[in-house]
């Protein structure tokens, strides 16, 4: 909390004056220091008092109030006369109050009272505005306050750096000048904020906001906006006011952790979270399953090592992914892979993928060191949408099973037992 020390030098004034002054209590963190003198000199003002109060009779000869005003510096001065009609403009725009001359002890001490609680109000906004633009600066959000027609008011230094301009550029300029919009973007009316602002002083109250804005030097930033209409002492709305967080990277990160936890490091494809997410999403849906497995992957790795092992899978994935277009494709675990359409799909084009599936995976492998590649797919399907996914995956690796009994290397399309009458 601030603590002012007031140096009141007192030029002139009688002795009664003078101790009406010093009797007056200095006010809530103020200290006063009186020093009381017949004359004025170049010397007495030179020792930098906060307030010269002085009568024209202390004024030296051939001295004016200009020159005291001047030699005084920063001080406020407070001129007691007689003849205040009879003073310039110049030496009126020196002086801080003219107080007249003859005073009675109870209007002396209100003129002198009521400066003082002048100072302490003036000292008192200082220190609540000192606060706020402290407080707004320290933010690494941006804080900003409009007028109702859009101007800005007053930024914070965070606002600044997103915008790349200074304060004394922003002032008073709009949206459309600050961000650095082009004329077609702002006609638009694309990534101005325009309507939230006018939500918020319609509704009367505070409110949020998802909001993208364009900005000429950084690009697209996503922002969680929160506005606040402000009120005058009427209960007028004068403007408003917003904090805006900048999650442009939030966004980015949380979209990557999310694509890390859904799909798999080495292939790239989604993995098994992702596959019953997709499935959820897709509940009441026909759907056709497809469930791939690399055959004698074991040897492979045993004979050729890892590393080779997982060239094998890469190399499989995207055959899949180049094949499987339509289809949402996945890897379950190991050299298990999955296929899944979605909608009235024909089994015909399904059972076509697969044979060019296998064609386009013996071609590429042909190149690695493992020699030719086959694998062994089951195929199963849901016509209307209401089969329990478990059970598809259950169709499909029972279709899968039935391929390896028959020697690998091509694909079944499920078919229920005799006694099943489906």
């Amino acid at each position: 909390m601030y603590k002012v020390n007031l140096r009141i030098l007192l030029a002139g004034l009688p002795q009664e004056a003078v101790a009406v002054m010093e009797a007056e209590p200095a006010r809530e963190r103020f200290y006063q220091d009186f020093l009381s003198e017949p004359k004025l000199s170049r010397e007495l003002l030179g020792k930098k008092a906060d307030i010269v109060i002085f009568t024209e009779a202390a004024l030296p000869e051939g001295t004016t109030i200009h020159t005291v005003c001047e030699q005084a510096g920063e001080a406020l001065c407070i001129l007691l006369t007689d003849s205040p009609a009879q003073l310039s403009d110049e030496e009126l725009a020196c002086l801080a109050e003219v107080w007249p001359l003859t005073l009675t002890e109870g209007l002396l001490r209100f003129q002198f009272g009521h400066f003082l609680d002048r100072l302490k109000q003036r000292k008192d906004a200082w220190l609540c505005h000192n606060y706020w633009q402290t407080t707004i600066n320290m933010s690494p959000d941006l804080i900003w306050y409009k007028d109702r027609i859009g101007a800005h008011l007053e930024v914070n230094d965070a606002f600044c750096e997103v915008v790349a301009k200074d304060k004394e550029d922003i002032r008073g300029r709009g949206h459309y000048y600050i961000w650095g919009l082009t004329k077609e973007q702002y006609e638009q009316g694309e990534f101005i904020c325009n309507e939230t602002e006018e939500a918020v002083m319609k509704a009367g109250h505070s409110m949020v906001f998802d909001e993208q804005v364009l900005s000429k030097h950084n690009g697209m930033r996503q922002l969680k906006t929160y506005k606040s209409p402000v009120f005058d002492e009427d209960g007028t709305i004068i403007g408003t006011v917003g904090v805006a967080m900048d999650v442009t990277r939030e966004r980015e990160y949380q979209k990557r952790i999310l694509a890390l936890a859904r799909h798999d490091v080495l292939t790239g494809l989604p993995n098994r979270r992702y596959f019953y997410d997709f499935v959820e999403e897709h509940r009441d849906e026909p759907k056709q399953m497809l469930i791939l497995d690399i055959d004698n992957y074991k040897g492979f790795n045993d004979c050729f090592g890892h590393q080779a092992g997982d060239e094998v899978l890469v190399m499989f994935a995207q055959v899949m992914r180049d094949v499987f277009k339509h289809g949402f494709t996945s890897r379950f675990g190991g050299d298990e892979f999955t296929v899944l359409y979605v909608g009235d799909n024909s089994l015909d084009k399904i059972a076509a993928a697969a044979m060019e599936f296998q064609q386009q995976l013996r071609a590429r492998s042909r190149a690695m060191q493992t020699g030719v590649i086959s694998a062994s797919i089951g195929i199963s399907f849901d016509k209307q949408g209401t089969m329990p996914i478990d059970m598809l995956i259950k169709r499909s690796d029972e279709a899968l099973y039935e391929v390896k009994r028959r020697g690998k290397g091509s694909f079944f399309i499920w078919e229920p037992p005799k006694q099943d009458t489906e």
